[in-house]
């Protein structure tokens, strides 16, 4: 792919959300290029290290919105033959939506329990996938990512991608995602590599958090799809407090936009409650799944609700999950 490709395609991670960036003549900003274009070397030489050998061949997918998060999608890389899990996952399923008022209150309580954590940290465990097209043609879907990213206040960091499978669900279910052994990519950072717009944790109130949402993407008068747009970002960065959990909850609901699912299990087997939102993107809706056990926020999944020239309605393109490291 070309220098010039690769630079719309970032402007159109960017046009999700920040539209006057996008329009921008300077395109992508350096920090994103410059990480484009490590990730490139490095699968180069994967490449080349797969040519020598000639009796193994492979192939993975490199996320690198997981990796440069500025939006959720990831941008596929094919190094040879890939085991394909399906299209596209089955729908997680609901059942006795309660008002949203109560949905968040209830996960808002088990969020003040004692046993939750405390502090943010500069690390997460991400758990994603996202639906191929390639030349407005649907591909048979890559497997999952499972990401382990840590970065320090020096913005050095170091991350680790493994290939994930889908362990078939029961009667025609949802089935459960689960690590395998195949490294897909390791990146390490040096100091001052790692581009975040600052290296400071928000306070956990309304104020601090805006703040943090703003610096990655979130306009000024965000809808709530604005807001999870911004709020996904940040947690491919931040493993937050539950205090600042409690905070986002707050502001998602101050926006009005929200509707409540139900009950269901994820895809890690994690019972959860579902809040619907409409996505920033025409016809599109993110769900956001609120542990049932701690009240956080544990996973996002974005579902084509009206059908375009190449995506059914109905069809999962995308989910993310956090907090998964005990079910790995």
């Amino acid at each position: 792919m070309s220098d010039l490709r690769d630079d719309e395609r970032l402007r159109s991670l960017l046009r999700r959300i920040d539209p006057a960036q996008a329009a921008s003549d300077a395109g992508p900003p350096a920090f994103l290029r410059a990480l484009r274009d490590r990730l490139a070397a490095e699968q180069a030489a994967a490449r080349s290290r797969e040519r020598r050998r000639a009796s193994r061949r492979f192939g993975w997918t490199l996320a690198v919105a997981s990796l440069v998060v500025v939006a959720t999608v990831s941008v596929s890389v094919a190094l040879g033959g890939q085991r394909a899990e399906a299209v596209s996952p089955v729908p997680l399923s609901f059942t006795a939506p309660a008002p949203v008022p109560q949905v968040v209150a209830e996960a808002t309580d088990a969020l003040s329990g004692p046993a939750g954590v405390e502090n943010p940290a500069r690390r997460v465990h991400t758990i994603s996938w996202a639906i191929s097209i390639d030349d407005g043609e649907l591909q048979a879907a890559v497997t999952p990512q499972i990401v382990e990213l840590e970065w320090n206040p020096d913005l050095s960091g170091h991350s680790l991608v493994v290939e994930g499978r889908v362990q078939p669900g029961s009667d025609g279910g949802p089935g459960r995602v689960s690590a395998t052994d195949t490294v897909v990519s390791q990146v390490t950072f040096a100091p001052g590599e790692f581009g975040v717009p600052s290296p400071e944790g928000p306070p956990a109130t309304v104020a601090g958090m805006t703040e943090l949402l703003t610096m990655y993407g979130m306009p000024e008068r965000p809808s709530a799809g604005d807001l999870v747009q911004s709020m996904v970002t940040v947690m491919d960065y931040w493993t937050l407090s539950d205090t600042q959990h409690a905070v986002l909850l707050e502001m998602l609901v101050s926006t009005g936009g929200a509707a409540s699912l139900g009950q269901s299990v994820d895809r890690l087997g994690r019972d959860v409650a579902g809040v619907q939102i409409a996505s920033t993107i025409d016809g599109l809706t993110d769900t956001v799944l609120l542990s049932s056990d701690s009240g956080r926020i544990v996973g996002v999944e974005t579902m084509r609700t009206v059908a375009d020239e190449t995506v059914p309605a109905g069809t999962v393109v995308e989910y993310r999950m956090w907090d998964s490291q005990e079910e790995q």
